[in-house]
C-alpha cells in the first residue's frame, strides 16, 4: 500500500438537497348528473339519493336540505379537506363496510352530513345538517350509526392532520468515514433513509465516486433496494484511491401519492340554490421527491461522539477529557448536539473519560483508543440513564392503587415530579442521581396517606424501584341494647356524610357491621327503623372517620320498650279485694277455733 495512503482520513461533508414535485390533479373540470337512486329510512327516518354520471361515477351530497338538477353541468370548485377524503376513501364504493351495498352507501352519505355538522361546530345533541335524533337515539334497526360515527371521528383526526405530502430524506449522525482495521476500505457512519406519506417507490444510487464505491447494509452486503427506515453505509475500496482528494455523491429519489377529493358546484345559477356534491372517487396526485449527500476526503481528524444509549443521538452536557498514555490532559470540553472533532491529534494511545454526566445520565466507563497515521479515528461513548419505577399499592391486595397524588422532591425541597397514580407503576427516566423524598399529598378516597419515603437514586442504568403502601379506613358500627350491652339485630340504619348524602345502609345483626375504605370526614348514623321491642333512636349519632388504618368503633344504643302500669279502677278489682278480705277473715276464725280446742 502506498505510503501516502496511511495519512488518509475521510471527512463526511454533508450536503442535503431535497426537492418535491406534485403533478397536476386529474379531476374532471366539469360533470353532469344523469340520475339517482333513493336510499332512506334506515336511521331515524332520514332519506337521501345517491347520484351518478354517464360513466357510473358516484357523487355524494354536501347539503342534506337541497336538491340536485339533472342533466345540468357542474363545475370543479376546489379540493375538500382531508376529513372528506378519509370518508370517501373508507366508504362506498371504495371499501366494503357491512357487505351490503345499500347499507354502505347510506353509511357513507350519512357520515358526510354528520361530519359537516361537526366541523361547523354543531354538536350531536343539536340538529343541524342532520337531526339530533339521527345522530343520537333515533331508530337504527340495522346498526348503521356506529359505522357512521367511526367514519366521522376518524375523519376529524384526518382533518387535523391534513393531507400528507409524501417526502423523504437521507441523513447521517456523523461527519466522518472510518477506515477498516485492515485498511482495505473506508465506510461511512450509518445513513438512514426516511420517508413520510403514501410511498410507492424509493431508491438510492451512487452518482459519483471512486471505482468500486458501493452501498452496503450493516453486515457489509451490497444493497440495491431500499425501504422506509433502512439504514445503510457508503463503502469505498482503499485500492481505488489514487489521489489525496476524492468525492462521493449519493442520491435518493422517491415517488408517492396524495389522494384528494374535490367539490363540484352548479355551473350556472338558473336553478337557484342547489346541492354541492363530491365525487365518490379520490383523485391521486403523484409526488416526486429526492435528496443527496456528498462525501469528501480530508486530512487526519479524530471525532468523539457522546451519544444517548437508546436514541444514539448526540448528547449535550457531558464533561469529557482525553488523556495521553502519560496521564496528561490533552483535550477537555462539554459535549453538544454535534460530535467533537480534533484536528491532527498526535499518533499514540489515549483514554477518553467522562468526569461529569448530563443530569439524569450515568457516567460511562473510560474508553481507550489509538490514533494511527492514515486512519480516521472515531470514538463513540454511550451514556445510559437512570430509570425509576414508583409503585403505589394497596396494603392488602398489593395491587397498584389509582387516584393517589404523589410528589417527588429533591434535597432542597424542589418538586421534581408530580402525578396521580394509575393502575400501572409510574416510570421516570433520566432523574439526576441523588437523595429524594416521595410524598403522598392526597390519598385515594377511603385510604390513608402513607408516611414519606426517603430514597436515593443511584448512578446505575438498572431500574430502581420504590414502593409506597397505602392502608385504608376501617369503621365498625355496633348496635347494642343500652342495658345488656348485647348486639341487637333488626335495626335499619344508614350513614350520611356531611352533605347529607347516604353513604351506607344496612340492617343490624348479632355482630358489629364493618365498613372499609370510608372517606375521611364527618358522618352521622341515623336509625331508620328500630328493632322489635325497642324504642327508635331519634337523635343521629355523629362520628368522624379519622385518617388512620386502625379499627374505629362507634356504638349506637337502643332502649327496650317498658310495659305501662294500668292505674284505672275496675269493678272486677273491687270484687277481687272483697273476696281477699273475706277469705282472710275465714282463715282467722278457723285458726282461733282450732286453738281453743287445743
Amino acid at each position: 500500500m502506498k505510503k501516502w495512503f496511511k495519512r488518509f482520513v475521510l471527512l463526511l461533508v454533508l450536503t442535503l438537497v431535497g426537492f418535491t414535485n406534485v403533478s397536476a390533479t386529474s379531476a374532471p373540470s366539469q360533470i353532469t348528473i344523469r340520475g339517482s337512486k333513493r336510499y332512506g329510512g334506515l336511521v331515524a327516518g332520514s332519506y337521501w339519493n345517491y347520484k351518478y354520471t354517464d360513466d357510473g361515477t358516484y357523487f355524494y351530497c354536501l347539503d342534506h336540505h337541497s336538491g340536485v338538477p339533472y342533466n345540468e353541468p357542474y363545475r370543479l370548485a376546489g379540493e375538500l379537506d382531508a376529513g372528506f377524503a378519509y370518508i370517501i376513501q373508507n366508504g362506498y364504493p371504495n371499501k366494503s363496510i357491512t357487505g351490503n351495498t345499500e347499507f354502505d352507501h347510506y353509511i357513507t352519505q350519512g357520515a358526510i352530513h354528520w361530519y359537516i355538522d361537526r366541523i361547523n361546530g354543531v354538536s350531536d345533541n343539536v340538529s343541524g345538517n342532520m337531526t339530533k335524533s339521527f345522530k343520537t337515539t333515533g331508530s337504527d334497526p340495522h346498526g348503521l350509526r356506529p359505522h357512521m360515527r367511526n367514519l366521522v371521528e376518524n375523519a376529524l383526526q384526518a382533518r387535523n392532520t391534513g393531507y400528507v405530502t409524501p417526502s423523504g430524506s437521507i441523513t447521517t449522525s456523523s461527519s466522518q468515514l472510518t477506515a477498516s482495521s485492515d485498511k482495505t476500505y473506508y465506510i461511512s457512519a450509518p445513513i438512514t433513509l426516511t420517508a413520510n406519506g403514501s410511498i410507492r417507490s424509493l431508491s438510492v444510487s451512487i452518482i459519483s465516486g471512486p471505482e468500486g464505491t458501493v452501498l452496503v447494509d450493516g453486515n457489509g452486503n451490497q444493497k440495491t433496494s431500499f425501504n422506509n427506515g433502512d439504514v445503510f453505509y457508503v463503502k469505498v475500496p482503499a485500492s481505488s484511491l489514487t489521489e489525496l482528494t476524492a468525492t462521493v455523491k449519493i442520491n435518493m429519489t422517491g415517488q408517492g401519492v396524495v389522494n384528494k377529493v374535490y367539490k363540484y358546484v352548479q355551473a350556472s345559477n338558473i336553478h337557484g340554490k342547489v346541492q354541492d356534491i363530491v365525487m365518490a372517487k379520490p383523485i391521486e396526485e403523484q409526488v416526486n421527491f429526492g435528496g443527496g449527500l456528498t462525501f469528501d476526503l480530508a486530512t487526519n481528524k479524530t471525532t468523539i461522539s457522546k451519544v444517548d444509549i437508546t436514541t444514539e443521538k448526540e448528547l449535550p452536557g457531558a464533561t469529557l477529557t482525553i488523556k495521553d498514555s502519560s496521564g496528561n490532559v490533552v483535550e477537555q470540553w462539554v459535549s453538544t448536539d454535534k460530535p467533537h472533532v480534533i484536528d491532527a491529534l498526535p499518533e499514540g494511545k489515549y483514554t477518553l473519560e467522562e468526569t461529569i454526566a448530563p443530569d439524569g445520565y450515568i457516567r460511562a466507563e473510560s474508553i481507550e483508543f489509538e490514533v494511527v497515521n492514515g486512519k480516521a479515528t472515531t470514538v463513540v461513548m454511550k451514556d445510559d440513564y437512570t430509570k425509576l419505577k414508583i409503585s403505589k399499592i394497596d396494603i392488602t391486595s398489593k395491587e397498584e392503587l389509582p387516584g393517589a397524588t404523589l410528589v417527588i422532591k429533591d434535597e432542597e425541597g424542589n418538586v421534581v415530579d408530580e402525578w396521580v397514580s394509575t393502575e400501572e407503576a409510574h416510570y421516570i427516566e433520566k432523574i439526576k442521581p441523588g437523595k429524594y423524598t416521595l410524598e403522598e399529598t392526597i390519598a385515594p378516597d377511603g385510604y390513608i396517606r402513607a408516611e414519606k419515603i426517603e430514597f436515593e437514586v443511584l448512578e446505575t442504568g438498572d431500574v430502581q424501584t420504590v414502593t409506597m403502601v397505602d392502608d385504608y379506613t376501617k369503621v365498625e358500627i355496633s348496635k347494642k341494647d343500652v342495658i345488656t350491652k348485647v348486639e341487637v339485630p333488626g335495626a335499619k340504619l344508614k350513614i350520611v356524610d356531611s352533605e347529607g348524602n347516604t353513604v351506607k345502609e344496612w340492617v343490624s345483626s348479632d355482630k358489629p357491621q364493618l365498613f372499609e375504605k370510608l372517606k375521611v370526614g364527618k358522618y352521622q348514623i341515623i336509625e331508620v327503623e328500630a328493632p322489635d321491642g325497642y324504642v327508635l333512636a331519634t337523635e343521629p349519632i355523629e362520628f368522624e372517620v379519622l385518617e388512620t388504618g386502625e379499627n374505629q368503633v362507634t356504638v349506637v344504643y337502643n332502649t327496650p320498650l317498658t310495659p305501662t302500669p294500668d292505674t284505672a279502677f275496675h269493678v272486677s278489682t273491687l270484687v277481687y279485694i272483697i273476696a281477699m278480705v273475706i277469705g282472710g277473715i275465714g282463715i282467722g276464725v278457723i285458726y282461733l277455733n282450732t286453738k281453743k280446742k287445743a
